[in-house]
């Protein structure tokens, strides 16, 4: 057998053993403080299962604040669960999704392995078993967004723009994120290359996936309701969401009381974006999603921890050719930026939310303790640490940086 197939065998073995684990001491550990809100997502998957197993169609006869592709996800589990069984559902949600994660080890390695086989297994082993894979993968679906970024990240690199377009248009119908992927590449091809019309069939064809996900539900949503409210729900939802505590804005309104200019964080975010999307034309795809990605979620008014799994793929894929002394400071940066994220969620959130009796404004000054600081603190920190990785990458791979590929 090839070295490199015993090593994609490894990798295999070695992720799905850490999931078998993760998952047996989430069963030591259910009632612990913390459980109730690690599994808090899948709780609120439950009204969406048992009305899809008594046959009513989502965002048709019900809504979710989630893309219609997250929706068909669930859809489709609604049938493997029941729901009025919690830890039996959050048993096989963590069995599905593990098993996703196992999968992307393998491509992620069939992947790291063009870039440098000397370091595919390490790079593969820093994807699959960080901190936050470990304890949040199994109770989100992140795992097959991240598939379809993945898959459409290879035809990337084997220079086939289309094939990745249509991927990353499938995966925005999970989560809106993968269309960060879309636009960086065409802007690339656009302005470094000089490819000028390209986008335009990229364009179409993003909008050809949308389509054909959104329009069966928005024809039979009219068909049945004559309304299109259902489908229109998370849209609504996205353009109005509360502020999560979990976040610089929410921290500061814990501490500080309301903040009148929070409801920003979205604009503020939208501007971000822009920036990171201009910045630096000549970077490479990898660093340019993770930049993106960054400037999404620093100042934004939800800062979930398993929104980092969008773009650790390609800060790892990124920093495989680094030279050993760069490679080994920005692991550190990194290493200490993903124990900082689990700290915050769930751990230090569910023991801050006991202190201060949940989260309104002023209940850190109200009722808070040690563990409300800790979670303050840490939220300050990583957000420090992801600016001080966006400044990495903007120093190192800008307009020097090497050709994609």
């Amino acid at each position: 057998m090839a070295s490199r197939d015993r090593r994609l065998i490894a990798v295999l073995v070695v992720t799905a053993a850490a999931k078998a684990a993760v998952i047996g001491l989430g069963a030591v550990l259910w009632r612990s403080a913390w459980m109730p809100h690690l599994v808090q997502d899948i709780v609120s998957w439950r009204p969406f299962l048992e009305q899809s197993r008594l046959g009513l169609v989502p965002y048709v006869d019900f809504t979710k604040e989630y893309p219609v592709g997250g929706g068909l996800l669930y859809w489709a589990l609604a049938w493997l669960v029941d729901p009025a069984n919690l830890r039996g559902t959050v048993l096989a949600h963590a069995l599905v999704m593990s098993a996703v994660d196992v999968a992307n080890a393998g491509v992620f390695y069939r992947i790291a392995s063009g870039i440098d086989r000397r370091r595919a297994l390490a790079a593969t082993l820093c994807f699959a078993l960080n901190p936050t894979a470990l304890v949040l993968g199994p109770v989100r679906y992140e795992g097959v967004v991240v598939t379809l970024v993945l898959v459409g990240y290879a035809y990337h690199r084997l220079r086939r723009p289309l094939s990745a377009v249509l991927w990353w248009s499938v995966g925005c119908w999970l989560k809106w994120f993968p269309a960060f992927f879309i636009a960086a590449q065409e802007y690339r091809a656009f302005v470094v290359e000089g490819v000028r019309w390209r986008w335009l069939k990229s364009a179409a064809l993003f909008l050809a996936v949308a389509a054909a996900v959104n329009l069966p539900f928005v024809a039979l949503a009219w068909h049945r309701h004559g309304s299109l409210e259902n489908w229109l729900w998370p849209y609504r939802f996205h353009a109005t969401r509360p502020l999560y505590w979990d976040t610089l804005l929410g921290v500061g309104q814990i501490w500080l009381g309301p903040l009148a200019f929070e409801r920003y964080g979205s604009l503020w975010s939208l501007g971000l974006l822009a920036a990171a999307l201009l910045a630096k034309p000549r970077m490479p795809l990898e660093h340019k999603g993770v930049l993106l990605c960054i400037a999404a979620i620093l100042f934004n008014r939800i800062h979930s921890t398993q929104f980092h799994l969008w773009f650790y793929p390609f800060l790892i894929l990124g920093v495989m050719a680094d030279a050993q002394p760069a490679l080994r400071r920005l692991a550190a940066l990194v290493l200490a930026l993903d124990l900082v994220n689990v700290l915050v969620y769930p751990f230090a959130f569910a023991y801050a939310y006991a202190e201060m009796g949940g989260f309104e404004p002023w209940a850190a000054r109200a009722g808070g303790g040690p563990w409300t600081v800790v979670f303050s603190a840490a939220i300050v920190v990583r957000a420090a640490l992801l600016l001080a990785l966006a400044a990495v990458l903007l120093r190192r791979y800008g307009q020097g940086a090497p050709e994609d590929g």
